[in-house]
């Protein structure tokens, strides 16, 4: 009989973080860390602890009645532009429900109906064109995500930012509000939270 071999820390912290209460005890906890260096190259990287994010997102907001098309129809999480998760965001959904919903991984274009979308990651790469996308969702009940500079303060929902080597986010809560989603107090208390044209606090 051949030896069992452990699983990597990355994938045992991609499917501990699917658990909502450990995800927020490690945002407590401040150990949502990237690694740096071929030495800890075991260690989840950026993207895979920013997918990890992403996915828990959604077990902390609430969207309104009338965002789904039926009581089973899936959470979309929605990526526009370069797509820099690489499969840590769809190893982390997989077989996953949040809210007796499913949640599916859609890839979408500049031009398309963003508003299909539940959750939207912003990519990099659409920088010149996010305020433009943000003001086609205006009023729309998408969470809209990014690390873009300054996307909190422009309007977006949340933002990842990088502090001390350690994936933290900001909150627009006017955006959240206007966008008619309701974000968990458990999660408010662990974001910084921004408003329109100001620094986070």
């Amino acid at each position: 009989m051949g030896s069992v071999r452990p699983r990597p820390r990355r994938l045992l912290f991609a499917l501990a973080l699917r658990t909502a209460g450990w995800f927020l005890f490690a945002l407590a906890a401040g150990v949502l860390f990237c690694a740096i260096g071929a030495a800890q190259s075991d260690q989840p990287s950026e993207y895979e602890v920013k997918a990890a994010f992403l996915f828990n997102f959604t077990k902390f907001v609430e969207w309104p009645d009338g965002s789904f098309d039926g009581p089973h129809a899936p959470i979309v999480i929605g990526i526009i532009g370069d797509d820099p998760f690489g499969d840590s965001l769809t190893r982390i959904v997989a077989g996953q429900q949040v809210q007796g919903r499913s949640v599916v991984i859609r890839k979408e274009r500049f031009g398309e109906d963003l508003r299909r979308c539940h959750v939207l990651f912003i990519s990099a790469s659409e920088r010149q064109r996010s305020a433009q996308i943000l003001a086609g969702l205006r009023d729309a009940s998408v969470l809209t995500v990014s690390d873009i500079d300054g996307f909190a303060e422009a309007g977006g929902s949340m933002q990842f930012v990088m502090q001390e080597n350690r994936v933290r986010f900001l909150v627009n809560l006017d955006a959240a509000t206007q966008s008619k989603l309701r974000v968990s107090a458990k999660l408010l208390a662990l974001a910084q939270v921004v408003n329109h044209g100001q620094a986070a606090r």
